[in-house]
């Protein structure tokens, strides 16, 4: 004979079948489990944990005419960020965004993010401020004094300036420069130092008169 029952194990209710059957004058039962009389761990929201799905914003109308206007530009840069902010105010998701304009899911969710919160200034491309001077301007004046001044009053023992080593004593004082950027420290400036010129000397008796 088999029944079912309910069983209370921590607070939770589950239920077992139970059978019973006879061994000569003993009585057996087994029991099987069948399953608990409510779902466990049931998330009373199914989106609960789940983050929103990314879209555009609420667009107002000039912005709608702008954005229409944009999917004819002729800028890529305009014209691909117009495409996929249009495709999302259809409804589409990022994966069908992406799969429909070959683009990758990074930049897709970047664009919808930036526009959320910068809007239209998003199709204005940022201007590039350029690299930074890697040198102050007392530095530079330093340089320049250095080539200014002859290299036995600083202690090195040169007889004079090169790029090379103007560089090379630069750093010694905590200056880190190149000696190409020396060079165009020095032509900007129009300053001109002597250059090393090669001598040579013989014991020939007629050296000075064929050296003339």
């Amino acid at each position: 004979m088999s029944y079912r029952e309910i069983k209370t194990i921590k607070g939770r209710k589950y239920r077992y079948e139970r059978t019973s059957y006879r061994v000569g004058n003993t009585v057996k039962h087994t029991s099987k489990y069948i399953g608990p009389v409510e779902p466990v761990n049931q998330r009373k929201n199914p989106h609960a944990g789940r983050k929103p799905r990314l879209k555009i914003r609420e667009l107002t109308l000039e912005e709608k005419q702008y954005l229409k206007q944009q999917l004819k530009n002729s800028k890529s840069f305009v014209k691909d960020r117009a495409r996929i902010l249009y495709l999302s105010l259809e409804g589409k998701t990022v994966k069908e965004i992406c799969k429909k304009l070959g683009f990758y899911r990074s930049k897709v969710e970047a664009i919808l993010k930036q526009f959320n919160i910068h809007g239209l200034n998003i199709f204005q491309r940022k201007t590039s401020l350029g690299k930074p001077r890697r040198i102050t301007s007392e530095q530079r004046a330093l340089i320049l004094q250095y080539v200014n001044t002859d290299p036995w009053l600083l202690n090195v023992h040169y007889t004079n300036w090169s790029h090379k080593k103007l560089s090379e004593y630069a750093k010694t004082q905590g200056i880190v420069v190149s000696p190409s950027q020396v060079g165009r420290i020095i032509l900007q400036d129009e300053i001109h130092y002597k250059k090393k010129t090669p001598w040579q000397y013989s014991n020939d008796p007629l050296f000075a008169k064929k050296k003339s």
